[in-house]
């Protein structure tokens, strides 16, 4: 039952994984084409003395999206059908118990975003190193973790808000995730929110429980 249930998610979700992958693939190779470009006509002690010393970034600004925006798409795309025309009734009248069900629905997300910025990191890591030291590739995952965790934050609390029945409920939960979220991505120096890591991996673990409070609401009935 469970093979059938994965299988129905990925049958939801494989266009968007699909065009997530080449997205996130297109930007891997802009991001190889722009270091390109940078050391021919800078040289590497230029551009390594930027990074270092003034913080410049060797990715470009708009990676930092990414992984929230494939965080949103994703779960829209698994829990939006579900909530059409009631259709979560029916998933959760399957054979197994109905936080096992959501459980596996949200594992398959997040996995699903883990293994997307697992590969473009590591292959990222890959090309990089012919331009960058390891410190300096160091750095740029750090400077990382916060966008790549806000990816995971946007998939579990964009799955809280389609999951909930009742639309005013809705809005306010958008409204707090854009807040939230939004802390996440302000401007800082490399490294900044190193000291928060431990802490938002918490409050990650926490906000996983958050689509079982829109479920429950959504078999009782709520209006």
């Amino acid at each position: 039952m469970l093979q059938s249930l994965l299988f129905k998610e990925w049958i939801k979700t494989r266009r968007v994984i699909t065009i997530l992958g080449l997205i996130f693939a297109a930007m891997i190779v802009y991001a190889f084409i722009t270091n390109g470009q940078l050391f021919r006509v800078s040289g590497a002690v230029s551009v390594w003395s930027n990074v270092i010393l003034k913080g410049m970034p060797i990715l470009p600004d708009l990676m930092k999206w990414l992984p929230v925006l494939a965080g949103i798409l994703l779960a829209v795309s698994q829990f939006a059908p579900e909530m059409t025309d009631k259709r979560l009734k029916l998933t959760l009248h399957l054979p197994l118990t109905e936080v096992r069900i959501l459980t596996t629905m949200l594992l398959y997300g997040v996995l699903s975003l883990f293994v997307l910025y697992a590969l473009t990191y590591m292959v990222l890591s890959a090309g990089l190193s012919f331009y960058y030291p390891g410190e300096i590739l160091a750095n740029m995952f750090r400077s990382s973790a916060p966008p790549v965790l806000g990816g995971f934050f946007g998939y579990l609390l964009t799955s809280w808000i389609c999951l909930e029945p009742v639309w005013r409920q809705r809005i306010g939960y958008a409204f707090a995730t854009a807040a939230f979220l939004s802390v996440l991505y302000t401007s800082a120096l490399p490294g900044a929110y190193s000291p928060f890591i431990p802490y938002l991996v918490v409050l990650l673990l926490i906000s996983f429980s958050f689509p079982f409070y829109s479920m429950a609401r959504f078999k009782d009935g709520a209006q």
